[in-house]
């Protein structure tokens, strides 16, 4: 972990980028799996939608959304509706 997350690190600080918790470990994941040569990783977003840092995925083999409910509201919107458009996004 100490390795793959010293990169992370670095990798934000050359390119000024101001990740969220969850965008190191998402980064920290994707490093190791990388190294690993892993043939299939199952993801689970944090957001979900557009916006997830999962979505640097850019030929997923599949994407279920679940339920919608009103959970971050003040960032993919205030009605199942637009959270549902911004879900479609992942």
């Amino acid at each position: 972990v100490n390795k793959h997350l010293q990169k992370i690190f670095r990798l934000c600080n050359e390119n000024s980028i101001p990740a969220t918790f969850f965008e190191i470990t998402t980064g920290l994941s994707f490093s190791y799996f990388v190294e690993s040569g892993v043939d299939v990783v199952v993801l689970e977003t944090g957001l979900g939608g557009r916006l997830d840092a999962t979505n640097v995925v850019t030929k997923p083999k599949l994407c279920i959304i679940t339920s919608i409910g009103l959970e971050h509201t003040a960032i993919l919107g205030n009605t199942v509706e637009l959270i549902a458009a911004e879900k479609a996004g992942i």
